[in-house]
């Protein structure tokens, strides 16, 4: 309907039509355009319809002239007063879940519409003449859809003119650096991205030197009017596609493609079919048990009641599970299982654990059916004895040695329930409940003796499974000896409020590989506890890295006890030769000598992850949920090491080349590493490597030709603590516009000092991953986090057809 007013319109008075007005009538058109998503979560948004149809018909001479201020304004009114079309009021009704219009809004109730801060909010309201409305406290649901409106079909130059009045407080037509300064000291405030004010005042001042530069004699421009600060925005592309904010939240949820029950049975399959494979296989091998028993029992020994064949289909099915269970913890054989290519292709190692908490469950169940058969056996066949002197007695002359199956059965049901109440998640997880899980989980022992004197077969089966346990025990005993297990802390530094870093002398005989983990005991601090976590440090280094969260436990209690040892206000101590501390000039690490009690560490392991995998593939995305980021961060070690052994350089000239005869071998050609925290300052803890691997990437890709040229990492980080543009849009404006601006004056991030951008929100997994299938032949992803996150990148792992790999934290 409006194309063909347009039509009429540019019929009957194209002598009245000029460049000038060009932008009212297109805005005309808009109305009845939708304006388009980006494509992705992380590039500019590409030019919608309008503006493409802007740049054809524009002439270039028109087009570079930058609009006057007051043309825009008219403009603006114009545009808020045109009737709302059918069209637009149809896509309101359904964007707002129902029609409005009639209905009014609180303030508060106004900012959640819009995603916005109260200061955005009451700017907003003075922008759109609805002061009184803002006093009110009342916004009425048409000035809600007018609002809406505008900021939806709004050319660029109408949302710069939005802008540049936010920061018109006073309506002057001009802005100065005090107008700028003042509305981001209210807008932080509440926003309360910077913690450190300092910081919160460089990255403002730093803002305004790119709206007002100084001249050539070094004097800074005070004042702005629109025309000035429009030229600044377009002269700063990044900067200006910070307008496209200036709009409605989008609501609109990504449109999955359509796939069908069975579709997603045949990807689930293709990518888990070694899992299944041995899913089916223990599934068979349970039921051929049990035909086994009902056969021997009941074909072979006649006279056998129902229920001492249940209870005889409980007892072999607790023989193999048990079994069975010893020989999916056997960590070493794990390990080895790992290294070799083909059994890991075949073998769902990685699994191991998932499979324990299965196959102990069943155990579990095989206990209760055996009980309950026995139990209803003596019940229903007393031959004269009573029902308590057949259970707890040896009168029933059952078992295998001296007929004590019914006392050893009773007290192996005892231990069996205390074992799985304390592995439960729920308990497990319970703050202090960690060594609870784990003393208890030791009480396999005496029910390995007891079901050795309780059924006269258990032995055939467990001898295998329990003589590799106890030959890996021997094994481990190691960890006592200095060349291997038995070293010591070189130091501890304080990452933040919750994180610390140790760093341990690596022992001489240790080899271990990416990715792999390790038990850790500090004598000094608890003698006894033993505790699991990932070796952030490269293989190539001397020394072993831990980086561990404080939480409610173990680590909580080592992290007080460092920290309480740190100066409280002056950089450097100095040390006596009585001190059992050295203290560095950074004030938050603690060096320690050689004879020190804090410094004694022992160490057992390592063991292996899915980590270890990595450089067996050709492009890996490695995707770290805030500490879960540790194992990633040794295969990154590892790969810069591996960069800078293949530089070499000219002795004449100092020249640096790279052998790309090293380069062709490796497998692993491309990393894509995916960092995702809720506190900005988490990604402290590894910026140092991520900007030595930054260095070291540029001068390799400025060290080669174009055609050799190859990006061996790229840096995908998001902070979630705020939503994401395309959620809050306008709520997001005034930061992605110090962002932006921050990144064109400083030439690196606003948070990390990195040359790669931090992204806001959750990473959009689906653009993502459709990237990734677009450029590469073979994707792997690994994940470390929680398991709602591991679950949403598995699906899409599922969609593409990648091999997904879940580590659970250490």
């Amino acid at each position: 309907m409006l194309k063909s007013d347009l039509v009429n319109n540019t019929n009957s008075n194209s002598d009245e039509i000029n460049y000038t007005s060009l932008p009212t009538v297109l805005s005309r058109l808009k109305l009845s355009i939708r304006r388009q998503k980006p494509p992705t979560g992380f590039q500019p948004k590409p030019l919608s319809l309008l503006e493409r149809i802007s740049r054809k018909t524009i002439r270039p001479s028109v087009r570079s002239v930058i609009p006057n201020g007051i043309t825009i304004r008219q403009q603006f009114h114009d545009l808020l007063n045109e009737p709302i079309s059918t069209q637009h009021q149809r896509h309101f009704r359904k964007y707002f879940a129902g029609d409005i219009s009639t209905k009014t809004f609180t303030i508060d109730e106004f900012d959640r519409l819009f995603q916005v801060t109260s200061v955005l909010s009451k700017r907003i309201l003075i922008i759109f003449n609805l002061k009184q409305a803002y006093d009110n406290n009342s916004v009425s649901g048409a000035d809600v859809i007018r609002i809406a409106r505008l900021l939806w079909v709004s050319p660029m130059s109408i949302k710069a003119f939005i802008l540049f009045k936010l920061f018109d407080g006073h309506d002057k037509e001009t802005i100065c650096i005090d107008d700028i300064r003042s509305f981001y000291e209210y807008y932080l405030s509440e926003f309360k991205f910077f913690k450190d004010e300092n910081r919160f005042n460089e990255v403002v001042e730093i803002f305004l030197q790119g709206f007002f530069p100084s001249n050539n004699e070094n004097q800074q421009r005070q004042e702005l009017n629109f025309d000035q600060f429009y030229q600044i925005l377009q002269q700063n592309p990044s900067v200006f596609k910070s307008l496209y904010l200036i709009s409605i939240p989008d609501q609109d949820k990504e449109d999955d493609e359509e796939i069908n029950y069975f579709q997603r049975w045949r990807m689930y399959i293709k990518n888990n079919a070694n899992r299944i494979a041995f899913l089916i296989l223990y599934i068979l091998s349970l039921i051929a048990l049990i035909i086994y028993v009902i056969i021997d029992r009941v074909v072979i020994i006649p006279n056998q009641s129902v229920w001492q064949v249940f209870a005889r289909i409980g007892g072999i099915l607790i023989d193999y599970n048990y079994a069975l269970a010893i020989i999916l913890m056997l960590k070493q054989t794990m390990t080895i299982i790992r290294r070799l290519y083909y059994f890991r292709l075949f073998i769902p190692v990685d699994d191991h654990i998932d499979a324990h908490r299965l196959v102990g469950t069943v155990l579990f169940v095989s206990a209760i059916v055996h009980s309950l058969g026995y139990i209803i056996h003596f019940a229903t066949h007393l031959d004269g004895y009573s029902w308590f002197v057949l259970m707890f007695t040896t009168t029933a002359e059952l078992g295998w040695v001296h007929y004590s199956a019914p006392i050893t059965g009773v007290i192996l049901w005892l231990l069996l329930i205390v074992m799985i109440i304390c592995s439960l998640q729920c308990i497990r997880q319970r703050s202090g409940c960690y060594q609870l899980f784990r003393y208890t989980h030791y009480l396999f022992w005496p029910i390995f003796i007891l079901l050795v004197i309780h059924a006269q077969n258990f032995w055939k089966w467990s001898i295998g499974p329990m003589t590799l346990f106890c030959l890996e025990k021997v094994y481990l005993l190691k960890r006592h000896l200095p060349q291997y297990g038995r070293t010591r802390l070189i130091s501890v530094r304080i990452e933040d409020d919750h994180v610390l870093s140790l760093i341990i002398e690596r022992p001489v005989n240790f080899n271990f590989h990416v990715g792999e983990y390790i038990n850790i005991c500090l004598p000094n601090i608890s003698q006894n506890e033993w505790h699991p976590f990932t070796i952030c440090s490269g293989p190539e280094q001397d020394i072993l890295r831990l980086t561990i969260m404080k939480k409610q436990n173990w680590t909580k209690k080592i992290y007080q006890h460092f920290s309480s040892q740190l100066p409280k206000s002056t950089n450097e101590i100095l040390v006596t030769e009585n001190s059992t501390t050295t203290l560095s000039l950074l004030s938050n690490e603690i060096t320690f000598t050689a004879n020190q009690k804090d410094a004694v560490a022992c160490i057992e392991g390592p063991f292996s992850t899915c980590t270890s995998y990595i450089f067996d593939c050709e492009h890996v995305v490695l995707i770290g949920g805030g500490i879960g980021v540790t194992p990633y961060i040794s295969a990154l070690e590892s790969l810069i090491h591996q960069l800078r052994q293949q530089r070499c350089t000219c002795f004449q000239c100092g020249a640096v080349n790279y052998t790309q005869s090293a380069l062709r071998p490796r497998k692993l050609k491309k990393v894509d590493f995916i960092w995702i925290n809720r506190d900005i300052d988490n990604f402290l803890w590894f910026q140092k490597l991520l900007e030595e691997f930054e260095v070291e990437q540029e001068a390799y890709l400025t060290a080669t030709s174009q055609e050799q040229q190859a990006r061996y990492l790229d840096i995908h980080i998001y902070c979630t603590l705020i939503r994401s543009n395309e959620q809050a849009m306008l709520g997001n404006l005034p930061y992605d516009l110090v962002a932006n601006m921050y990144e064109v004056m400083q030439h690196q991030d606003i948070h990390t000092n990195l040359k790669t951008r931090t992204h806001v929100g959750r990473p959009p997994w689906k653009l993502l991953f459709a990237k990734f299938k677009a450029e590469h032949r073979t994707t792997n992803v690994f994940f470390t986090g929680n398991r709602i996150m591991a679950n949403e990148i598995k699906q899409r792992c599922d969609e593409h057809g990648f091999p997904f790999q879940h580590e659970p934290y250490f």
